[in-house]
């Protein structure tokens, strides 16, 4: 519920009405599908629809506050509207989604000034960021319920970060904020509107290389968390320095900063377990398994988020470790299937060189330790996209990394499979998951007994099993 009193401080306001109630609290919406009363409704002009055009079960439900940005066009919508739902106060403000992030600026600041212990916890990064939202939050609201709020899927831009703040009510004790960004200077917006006062950046990798040009520049964006973190809390607040990292390594910890890695050099040192991972902290011992995860970069996400849940709620590390173990992967994300009688690791959402070669070291792990050879084993790659001029260069790179690590029986699906096959020439090229899918399901599934999917979104890979 947010306080209306925030609005004063709203300068995207054009004009604001008599009639309101300062004193009032409502939930906020921007969704005319997930409306519910006595909720604000937000309207966000659309490419092709005006909400003001399609609220009226809104209205006849008597939505109490109405905000609509300001055109001449609005005005004449917004004052037929009046005429007719008198119980409804319309709100002009110049930009509906600068209001929000004003809004939610203002709700989620008084709100950590109302109890110390009150926490933004920002998740940045190449890779991972969602799989430790994920893991971090399942967690917390496992030991925690109802106290907990986190970004939902992935609303992790200038949009859903103000979304997710404004769920946080007097019963959030702490929010778990994926922060996203394709363009230089998104994550600095994103953290002038959350103020994260604690924080972790994942690793640095060749993300939207379109955008950013080289890794460097990622690394300056991805990780400016780690400023906006020292900045909030005058250098006291929780932030993890990943050590093993070629960039992040580089990062100077303050004093609430804490480095985690294999390095010996580091606060809390990571080592691995066949079903997980431990973490050794000032004599302390953090071990968290899970059956269910593939691979050393979940174990080290998995351990991570133990960790930190452990940092903030200790006295419940025991409930902590137990919800380590019985989380489970997201759909189509890092995700095992089982499907006409075969063991598939399926991860259609993203796929970046990094995070690429890190799925299938885990991969190649996951075969051995069942017993079978890689000659059992089929790799199926969809394309990388927003990787820019260098797009030939990494899938060739990756294309080579599966000749380096053993792998036979491969198919690349996508407009750059000629680039996966100059790196790994013994490879099939095909031309999209629609085409790929008749022989796959009809004689390449029969053939291995295990198999790896992965491919950014765009490749839909997911439907060569009929999900969707």
């Amino acid at each position: 519920m947010i306080s209306l009193q925030h609005l004063k401080k709203c300068s995207a306001i054009t004009l604001l009405p008599q009639a309101l109630q300062l004193n009032q609290k409502l939930d906020f919406c921007t969704d005319t599908r997930k409306y519910h009363h006595p909720s604000a409704f937000v309207a966000i002009p659309g490419a092709k629809v005006n909400p003001l055009d399609v609220i009226t079960h809104l209205l006849d439900s008597k939505c109490p506050l109405v905000v609509f940005q300001d055109s001449e066009e609005n005005q004449i919508k917004v004052k037929a509207l009046e005429g007719i739902y008198p119980h409804t106060i319309f709100l002009s403000v110049a930009d509906s989604v600068t209001f929000l992030q004003q809004l939610s600026h203002e709700h989620i600041t008084e709100w950590k000034k109302s109890d110390p212990k009150h926490t933004v916890f920002a998740i940045s990064g190449s890779n991972g960021k969602t799989t430790h939202k994920e893991m971090l939050s399942f967690i917390l609201k496992t030991i925690r319920p109802n106290r907990i709020v986190a970004t939902e899927k992935n609303n992790n831009n200038h949009l859903g970060v103000p979304l997710t703040l404004l769920q946080v009510n007097e019963q959030t004790e702490m929010v778990v904020l994926e922060l996203g960004s394709n363009h230089p200077g998104e994550i600095k917006v994103l953290c002038d509107i959350a103020g994260p006062n604690a924080g972790l950046t994942t690793n640095i990798g060749a993300t939207h290389l379109e955008f950013f040009g080289n890794e460097h520049n990622v690394f300056l964006e991805e990780g400016f968390l780690h400023q906006a973190v020292k900045d909030q809390t005058q250098g006291q607040g929780f932030y993890l320095i990943n050590k093993d990292d070629h960039y992040l390594k580089e990062l100077i910890p303050f004093h609430g900063a804490i480095t985690y890695g294999e390095s010996r050099d580091v606060s809390a040192r990571v080592s691995f377990l066949e079903n997980g991972a431990t973490i050794e902290f000032k004599g302390h011992l953090i071990k968290a398994t899970n059956d269910q995860i593939t691979g050393r970069h979940n174990k080290l996400n998995l351990i991570t988020c133990a960790f930190i849940a452990t940092h903030f709620f200790p006295e419940q590390q025991e409930a902590i470790l137990k919800a380590a173990s019985e989380f489970r992967p997201t759909k189509n994300r890092s995700e095992w299937i089982d499907f006409e009688g075969r063991s598939v690791y399926l991860d259609a959402y993203n796929a970046n060189p990094s995070s690429m070669k890190a799925a299938l070291e885990g991969f190649k792990e996951s075969v051995l330790e069942q017993g079978l050879d890689l000659d059992e084993s089929c790799v199926v790659l969809g394309d990388m996209n927003e990787l820019g001029d260098s797009t030939p260069r990494y899938h060739q790179e990756v294309g080579a990394y599966i000749q380096k690590l053993g792998f036979k029986h491969v198919y690349f699906v996508g407009r750059f499979s000629q680039h996966y096959l100059e790196g790994f020439p013994q490879g099939f090229g095909k031309e999209s998951a629609a085409s790929f899918k008749p022989e796959y399901r009809s004689e390449i599934l029969k053939k291995y007994r295990i198999h790896f999917i992965k491919g950014s979104r765009s490749l839909q890979l997911e439907s060569l099993f009929d999900i969707t």
